[in-house]
């Protein structure tokens, strides 16, 4: 089955087996809260799937199965979010610590040498859609500074499904990009609603 499979599929699929960790550490945190959270979002999105990718995807339906594990993976955080915060609103700050901490973890032993690598790396762990989507385009790209622009938002329908504020998904992403710069010399400027930046330190 794994001569189906090409290193873009383990890269998407990387990234859904990040974001899916960051919902259970988040439904973990909110057992006080929610303590079936875990089985009613199991019962609404289907279980996760974990295992390697070559054991468990459809080889008849690649591009099919990894956008159903998209899909339920977003679903999940932007119900779990979403359902944890109305019952206690202060559990987002929880909740922002959890993204942060994850961003730190996801940076470990990348290459900082230059905001292009960064850029990439950040661009391996956040799960903006399928590739085919191409939710984000790079404005300026050099050793100092990248500037992307998002292009269109993958995200906003499963929090609208879930009664959720969007803006809250990209207060959690801002953490997270924070988390993931803090042991590099650069930083995370957010430009315009679309258009945020990757800067050197001593650039700002």
């Amino acid at each position: 089955m794994s001569l189906f499979l090409g290193p873009i599929h383990y890269w998407l699929y990387n990234k859904i087996q990040i974001q899916q960790g960051i919902v259970e550490q988040i439904v973990e945190a909110g057992k006080g809260i929610s303590p079936q959270l875990a089985e009613k979002l199991d019962e609404q999105f289907d279980v996760s799937e974990s295992r390697p990718l070559e054991d468990v995807i459809d080889g008849g339906n690649i591009h099919g199965w990894l956008q159903y594990r998209v899909s339920q993976t977003e679903s999940k955080l932007a119900a779990a979010v979403t359902e944890l915060i109305g019952k206690q609103p202060e559990m987002l700050k929880e909740i922002e610590d959890i993204f942060a901490e994850n961003g730190r973890k996801a940076a470990e032993g990348i290459d900082s040498s230059s905001a292009a690598a960064v850029y990439k790396a950040l661009s391996d762990s956040l799960l903006d859609g399928m590739p085919c989507d191409h939710a984000n385009a790079i404005m300026e790209e050099d050793a100092d500074q990248v500037i992307w622009k998002r292009n269109t938002c993958v995200h906003k329908s499963y929090w609208e499904a879930s009664g959720g504020d969007i803006s809250i998904y990209y207060l959690l992403r801002e953490s997270f990009i924070k988390g993931f710069l803090s042991g590099t010399p650069f930083v995370f400027e957010k430009i315009d609603e679309t258009v945020s930046a990757i800067k050197r330190g001593d650039l700002l």
